[in-house]
């Protein structure tokens, strides 16, 4: 009986340091900062395809803003009073709000320093088709693209409520014509994360997974953030045409997701 029970023992050993390392490897891919080279013009998307990705990521850094930003928190709630729904980017980022400096500073985190090493699903694939701009430094080029290049706005189908251990869900607008529906991820309040806030603040507490957001999801979570496209034909933003006639296959922009 010894015979067996020590090599299955030691067996049972190998599978746990196995899974153990597999999972330290997965945080490690998570938490990996992004490149310049992710940030370099490529073939394997399109031009629609970056966009979409870019939106994704945008909403993304707006949700862990939110989560983790009282006085930004504030800013985006007198922004949507009296039933509005939607707040351009150059509302936030282009005035010295709080929002605009956490939103700096989050992009670096996740850009640079590849942290919060708690978020455990980011967007995916990295920013793309991001260069020049004047810029640097990661930071500068994203949100050159996303403020100078592009016309982009954040739809907040049922504002935002804060209460108890809220969820926070972002996408961005398929750029699909025949798609109602997107890749999004959630993030929510985990107590198992830590017990104090340290140098990432209280978003030590959150931590993130992916989800499809869909009509039906709408209806059913609060606090969800859509980046989406906007056409202002008569006032360009930064000089940027915002006609968007290169997407005329999608008719309208707010029709994605609406509620």
């Amino acid at each position: 009986m010894k015979k067996i029970l020590f090599p299955l023992l030691l067996l049972l050993c190998v599978f746990s340091c196995q899974k153990e390392g597999s999972l330290f490897e997965e945080e490690a891919i998570q938490s990996k900062p992004i490149t310049l080279k992710s940030f370099e013009t490529t073939s394997n998307y399109s031009e629609r395809e970056i966009l979409e990705i870019n939106m994704r990521w945008t909403a993304y850094i707006a949700g862990s803003v939110l989560r983790d930003n009282l006085d930004a928190k504030l800013e985006i709630a007198a922004l949507l009073q009296n039933g509005n729904r939607v707040i351009r980017l150059n509302q936030l980022l282009e005035n010295n709000t709080a929002f605009a400096d956490a939103f700096r500073n989050q992009t670096n985190f996740y850009f640079i320093e590849g942290r919060p090493s708690h978020d455990k699903t980011r967007p995916n694939p990295p920013p793309q088709g991001i260069n020049g701009g004047g810029h640097s430094s990661l930071t500068g080029l994203f949100i050159s693209y996303i403020l100078n290049q592009q016309c982009i706005e954040l739809y907040f189908p049922k504002s935002m409520n804060y209460t108890g251990n809220y969820t926070i869900t972002t996408t961005g607008h398929s750029m699909n014509p025949l798609e109602n529906f997107n890749d999004g991820i959630i993030r929510y309040y985990d107590p198992l994360l830590g017990t104090t806030t340290g140098s990432e603040g209280d978003n030590v507490y959150s931590t993130t997974h992916n989800v499809i957001v869909t009509n039906a999801y709408v209806n059913n979570y609060d606090n969800i953030i859509i980046a989406r496209p906007y056409r202002n034909f008569d006032e360009p933003i930064n000089d940027t045409n915002c006609s968007y006639t290169q997407y005329n296959d999608i008719q309208d922009f707010k029709d994605f997701l609406d509620y």
